[in-house]
């Protein structure tokens, strides 16, 4: 069935007649368009005309003595009255495609890959001054360009690239590599010690040494000099190297407010319902942004769309607000922090180590008192005349 017999509408209609032909070819003599004629029987015809035409047939097969059945309607008013009955649901699905075809041309979620030294916030900055935002039209950014820019606004980043699938953007950066340390090996250097401690250990591979096992020393003590003496020769300068063990003590301590539990006993207080449209909130009800003394803040957003998909650019936001109640820090976990950020600090290990806890004020104190052996040879550059 074609569109146009759709929208005119078209009639199956059955002829009885003593003499059938006659009543046909009344029906063409009248301009009336007869298609798909089947005879059935010496006496019937089977026919198909426009809807607009069935009132004048049945009149001229009247004429002729005969009659008529109709068999089937399709289109015409008959398909218009469908639609309009349907037309507000047809205008709904109309909508949603519209919006969701607008929504996959504008970004409204970014992720950032492969941040290490930089922060997702630098980033999402740089971007953003690039030209890449929540609600930017992506079918007009360049890669090429926003990298350009990236690279230029970022010094430390080694390549980025920006992939946009739909509504969602996906930024993988490559951080730039650090030079390595470069040095003379002509130029002149001490060995100093880098923390206080006693010497257990003096390794000298270049250089004068100045302290032996068992001497006590403090930071910044020359420990290999590159001064070389002579007797018969002017003073020759070299560039001292060593590896010096001893044995050093730590005490760290560090201060924190009471841990925190949930107390079961006490509801939870709503906060504010908002609705985020893009960049823009709009707050329906509740209190205001202002954090209660004494309470902590959960926000929970809800997105509409697909995750990997789509998105609409409409959330909606409900804070609320949760009362909790002292309960003492663990002093064996905050002690395992410091015990562990201290042994990625030292060059060896650590031989014995305590921890205390203490109360006061409100805060509680986490004191590491570790007894480490380590190599405390540092390099330090001299001028040579």
């Amino acid at each position: 069935m074609s569109l146009s017999d759709l929208l005119h509408g078209t009639v199956g209609l059955e002829i009885r007649a003593a003499w059938p032909e006659a009543a046909l070819n009344a029906c063409m003599e009248h301009g009336i368009v007869l298609r798909r004629v089947v005879r059935r029987d010496a006496c019937t015809f089977q026919v198909e005309i426009d809807e607009h035409d069935l009132k004048g047939a049945r009149e001229l097969v009247q004429t002729q003595q005969g009659e008529t059945e109709i068999l089937a309607v399709r289109g015409g008013k008959h398909a218009r009255k469908w639609f309009q009955r349907r037309a507000i649901l047809f205008f709904s699905l109309l909508t949603v495609v519209l919006l969701l075809i607008w929504s996959n041309l504008h970004i409204w979620e970014i992720d950032v890959y492969g941040c290490e030294d930089l922060t997702r916030g630098q980033v999402l900055r740089a971007l953003e001054e690039s030209g890449v935002s929540v609600g930017c039209y992506w079918p007009r950014l360049s890669v090429e360009s926003v990298r350009s820019h990236m690279l230029l606004r970022m010094p430390d980043l080694a390549w980025m690239t920006v992939n946009v699938s739909g509504s969602h953007a996906t930024v993988w950066v490559v951080e730039r590599l650090q030079k390595p340390t470069i040095y003379d090996a002509d130029d002149a250097a001490d060995v100093v010690a880098s923390v206080s401690g006693i010497l257990r250990e003096l390794t000298v591979l270049n250089g004068h040494p100045l302290v032996s096992r068992g001497n006590a020393v403090e930071k910044g003590d020359t420990l290999v000099t590159g001064a070389m003496d002579s007797l018969s020769h002017p003073t020759r300068y070299v560039r001292a190297e060593a590896r010096a063990m001893a044995d050093t003590w730590y005490e760290w301590t560090a201060m924190e407010p009471p841990g925190k539990k949930h107390n079961a006993a006490k509801k939870y207080i709503p906060g504010t319902v908002a609705l985020q449209f893009g960049k823009k909130r709009v707050n329906l009800f509740g209190r205001s942004r202002k954090e209660l003394d004494g309470y902590d803040k959960i926000v929970h957003e809800y997105t509409v769309g697909v995750n990997g998909l789509f998105r609409f650019p409409v959330s909606l936001i409900r804070e609320e607000f949760r009362s909790d109640m002292p309960l003492a820090a663990e002093p064996v976990s905050t002690g395992e922090r410091l015990r562990n950020l201290l042994a990625e600090q030292i060059d060896g290990e650590i031989l014995q180590s305590r921890v205390s806890v203490l109360e006061k004020d409100g805060f509680c104190y986490t004191t590491l008192r570790a007894h480490c052996l380590e190599n405390i040879a540092q390099t330090a550059e001299i001028d040579q005349p």
